[in-house]
């Protein structure tokens, strides 16, 4: 039950109220002057304080005051009961901190009636104290788990990131997780990769796909796979995993320092910017892909753009949440202007974030940003230094080893199938990833040409022009849907040469009537514009290469290298 004090220089008074008051339940603690109803307060801590204005030894206000002093954690409701009218002096109590007051002579209905409500605040005022409290409770557990979980979110996503040269990044969330992630690497064959995503929306929901997006990232690049498998291995995980309303708008960018090359995906993001370096001229890549998680692979063909690059080329790349930042007018900054910053800062990302800030005028943006710039000139310049030591760390001392394969006329049906699996298990047993692609294009050549002209017969000599290769291409798909006999045996065995080096013996026979065309047998045979070049270029990588007599066995010998990694 609660309890009540009583400061009333009058005994009449104190136990007309204490009667009045333990009639209806209510325990009462009595005090005929200001510091004895302090006292008790201070012991005691009553529910509810009812005192008169005028006191022996303390104004009501000063007690009033002292009550409200104590009132930091908890409220304890203090109700004036007095017989003085003037309006100054109720006026005062009430600054003072009285919750509310009744003139004597009073109706016992009413006075009860506002003792039951001050009582009722006080619980209300507990009961959202205790709210409050658990809330902040709360509150600080979800900020715990939070800074928890962005520590593990930083070092999963951006943990495995290699120092790649040239680039210049910006990134800041609009929240604690961000929707924007970006990912760089060197893969072992020396291509510098830089993947820039952004998830639909920001905060948790939009950067719960960033985890498998980083794993699948960083583990196939580092396995040498090319942007396609990468891109639709991430498709797949995020259609798996991703809720409807969520996608992955993301674009890479594939460097090849030593080929001056580049290849470039982009899927639902802003155009890409390649400045020449050298004039104002800007070149927009825009997107031609549906973001990833949107449709099943068997939908979903990315579509890539591959181009040569003089050498001082710089591309920039972002997110939406710099276009699209809003001044106070509700205009966007826009791409023109983002192009605009950028030439009237030589390309430097801080002042582009610096003036689109002002832009936006409270310095403040209200979606994830993420810019980034990739200087060819330095890729180029330091890129090898770190290939080096990236194919010291990956490739074992040579050993010896031996795989045979031997595929029939289902599994020659399924395209590139045959040489992936041969490839893949050569990658089992010696991990080549700086040469895996040299060994694919050795195998697939060798193997197509088992293929086309000693399983299916087919004659070089078709493919004189356009209309020629058509109809080789016709026929090839033709007489391989009849195929009823044959196949096509590869054997790979690795001699160790010396503790860095090994060579690979690559064999490739048939089992049908054609042989090899005479034009690819001959070093020095013509190449003509559709015939030729296949094996022409797997002369030119192979350390040896020779055809049987008989044109039903090829064996190609592929040497490879470990670099010693630089160290400045």
């Amino acid at each position: 039950m609660a309890s009540i004090l009583i400061a009333d220089p009058s005994n009449s008074n104190r136990l007309y109220l204490k009667l009045l008051l333990e009639m209806h339940g209510y325990d009462v603690l009595q005090a005929q002057n200001g510091h004895e109803a302090i006292r008790l307060f201070d012991d005691h801590a009553p529910h509810l304080t009812i005192t008169e204005i005028a006191l022996p030894d303390l104004s009501g206000a000063e007690l009033v005051q002292h009550i409200k002093a104590c009132s930091d954690e908890q409220f304890y409701p203090v109700f004036v009961i007095t017989a003085v009218v003037g309006a100054q002096r109720l006026q005062g109590i009430l600054q003072a901190g009285a919750d509310d007051f009744l003139q004597k002579p009073f109706v016992e209905e009413l006075f009860l009636a506002k003792v039951d409500s001050l009582l009722r605040n006080l619980d209300f005022y507990n009961d959202l104290k205790q709210s409050k409290e658990m809330l902040a409770q709360v509150h600080s557990n979800l900020a715990w788990e939070h800074q928890s979980a962005q520590r593990i979110f930083d070092k999963f996503v951006y943990g495995p990131r290699q120092l790649v040269p040239g680039l210049d990044v910006h990134i800041s969330a609009a929240s604690i997780f961000n929707g924007d992630v970006f990912f760089s690497s060197v893969t072992p064959s020396g291509h510098v990769i830089t993947l820039l995503g952004d998830f639909t929306g920001h905060g948790l929901p939009a950067a719960i796909g960033a985890i498998p997006v980083a794993e699948t990232f960083y583990s196939m690049v580092s396995a040498g796979r090319n942007i396609k498998e990468i891109l639709l291995e991430i498709n797949r995980k995020l259609k798996k995993i991703l809720p409807d309303h969520i996608f992955f708008g993301c674009l890479v960018v594939e460097v090849s320092p030593k080929k001056r090359k580049a290849h470039v995906f982009n899927g639902g993001m802003q155009p890409i910017l390649v400045f020449d370096g050298i004039t104002p001229n800007v070149r927009r890549l825009m997107s031609n892909s549906l973001p990833l998680g949107v449709v099943e692979n068997e939908h979903w063909h990315p579509e890539l753009k591959s181009f040569m690059l003089e050498g001082h080329e710089q591309f920039v790349f972002y997110t939406d949440g710099v276009v699209e930042a809003v001044n106070a007018q509700g205009d966007m900054f826009g791409l023109e202007r983002l192009v605009q910053a950028l030439q009237g800062h030589r390309l430097h990302i801080p002042s582009l974030v610096e003036a689109a800030e002002d832009f936006c005028g409270d310095g403040e943006f209200d979606d994830d940003v993420s810019i980034v710039k990739l200087d060819i000139a330095r890729v180029i310049e330091k890129t090898d230094m770190i290939t080096a030591r990236v194919l010291a760390e990956q490739l074992r001392d040579p050993s010896s080893w031996e795989l045979s394969f031997y595929f029939g006329t289902h599994q020659l049906r399924q395209a590139d199938k045959p040489v992936e699996t041969v490839v893949d298990a050569i990658s089992g047993t010696q991990p080549l990833v700086p040469f895996k692609d040299d060994l694919f294009m050795v195998i697939t050549e060798l193997y197509m040409n088992a293929l086309e002209h000693g399983l299916l017969c087919l004659d070089s000599a078709l493919k004189q022009d356009a209309q020629g290769f058509l109809h080789y291409a016709e026929l090839k798909q033709r007489r391989l849907a009849q195929l009823n006999q044959g196949g096509i045996g590869i054997q790979i065995k690795q001699s160790p040469v010396s503790a860095d080096q090994a060579d690979i013996h690559i064999t490739v026979t048939h089992d049908g009537e054609g042989v090899c065309d005479h034009v690819m047998a001959q070093p020095d045979g013509e190449v003509h514009r559709y015939a030729g070049r296949g094996i022409k270029l797997v002369r030119s990588l192979c350390h040896q290469f020779e055809f049987d007599e008989q044109g039903r066995k090829v064996t190609a010998i592929y040497r490879w290298e470990r670099p010693h990694a630089k160290t400045h």
